[in-house]
């Protein structure tokens, strides 16, 4: 088995610029999103804008890389392989095989190090999913909703974004045309495929899978269950602008 890093020492990796770079952290970010901070490989690859057929081909290059950037400093064990190579991944990630996906969950000491740096990533924006699958915390008498992991996730939404541009779907809405810098870029993403059919493997395509959603008709489109399509909801906008 590979060395087990404490949370003390993630600490003062994350924090050496020599040894840390954005690409890792952004990895990390990506699966600290995903429930159990858990999910395919290739899943990660593509929220990170890798294409082709192998998306996490190039993060198992780059997770070689920082473990080797870290053995430098630190004495390591590398779980060994055959033909003398190692399992570099497994110094960051439990992994197993889920069908035909290879799964990633991000260590506990590595994920307490990310959340005590307060560098998950993590974006929250409320009443993005019916209550029913939202997970809840309770502050006093407020509630805050975490969405679901595909429209959080910082990378899914930026890919969504400069598709689609920040512009409501429905409505047509553009934050930045009523309140100028301050409105510019903002944008609630919506997922099309309603979440009670999205499998633990399932892979999003943020162009194909997100739109850009205002947060008012995002409130109006879970106002049903299952959520009503962007189409539906257009022509609701359409019939009461008529007979305004």
């Amino acid at each position: 088995m590979a060395t087990e890093l404490s949370s003390n020492d993630w600490l003062e990796i994350f924090q050496r610029c020599e040894l840390t770079k954005e690409i890792d952290i952004n990895i990390f970010q990506a699966l600290y999103s995903f429930p159990g901070h858990q999910a395919p490989a290739s899943q990660i690859g593509l929220l990170l804008g890798y294409q082709g057929k192998n998306t996490s081909s190039p993060l198992n290059s780059e997770v070689g890389r920082y473990a080797k950037r870290i053995a430098k400093l630190y004495d390591i064990d590398f779980t060994r392989r055959n033909n003398q190579k190692y399992k570099f991944w497994d110094l960051f990630f439990n992994g197993w095989m889920d069908g035909n996906y290879f799964i990633w969950q991000l260590k506990p000491e590595l994920t307490k190090a990310l959340e005590l740096l307060g560098i998950t990533g993590e974006e929250q924006f409320p009443n993005e999913l019916p209550k029913s699958e939202n997970e809840i915390l309770h502050e006093g008498l407020k509630k805050t909703v975490t969405v679901n992991s595909f429209e959080r996730n910082p990378k899914a939404r930026t890919e969504c974004i400069k598709h689609w541009k920040p512009i409501c779907s429905v409505c047509g809405f553009n934050f930045e045309s009523i309140y100028g810098e301050l409105g510019k870029g903002f944008i609630h993403v919506h997922h099309l495929k309603p979440i009670s059919e999205i499998a633990k493997s399932y892979q999003v395509n943020p162009e194909k899978d997100l739109r850009p959603i205002c947060p008012n008709c995002h409130a109006m489109l879970h106002k049903s269950n299952p959520p009503l399509s962007i189409e539906e909801l257009k022509l609701v906008v359409e019939k009461n602008s008529d007979s305004m």
